[in-house]
């Protein structure tokens, strides 16, 4: 009797709680903006390297909030429920953000770049 009344508060729970999992898509460490027309030549290269890392972390964090979206929706498909819009939007937002800091991290890289190569004509 005591696991029939076990196995009933188990799967109790196990239905409360929703079969996908919280949004684990972790946010990249923007890289700092320098100073082209004064960094030396080995900081700027890091500084290159960084931000092409950053645009792939970037691209991955991006893909990594498009498949959470699409497993919220096929969750809710599947046990008949509606989408959180708001969760939905709030997943879009973290997107764009990215998006927008992502092309501001390839723009100063680009920035510092000509300034280097205008205080250090070959």
């Amino acid at each position: 009797m005591l696991k029939k009344f076990g196995l009933a508060a188990v799967l109790l729970v196990a239905g409360a709680v929703p079969s996908f999992a919280a949004d684990t898509c972790t946010t990249p460490v923007v890289p700092a903006a320098i100073d082209g027309a004064t960094v030396a030549i080995d900081v700027l290269r890091k500084a290159i390297a960084d931000t092409k890392a950053y645009i792939a972390a970037s691209d991955a964090y991006q893909q990594c909030i498009v498949d959470y979206v699409a497993t919220v929706k096929a969750d809710a498909d599947k046990n008949k429920t509606p989408v959180d819009a708001a969760l939905i939007q709030a997943e879009a937002a973290k997107g764009e953000a990215n998006q927008a800091s992502k092309q501001k991290a390839g723009d100063d890289i680009n920035t510092a770049i000509g300034a280097y190569k205008k205080a250090h004509p070959t």
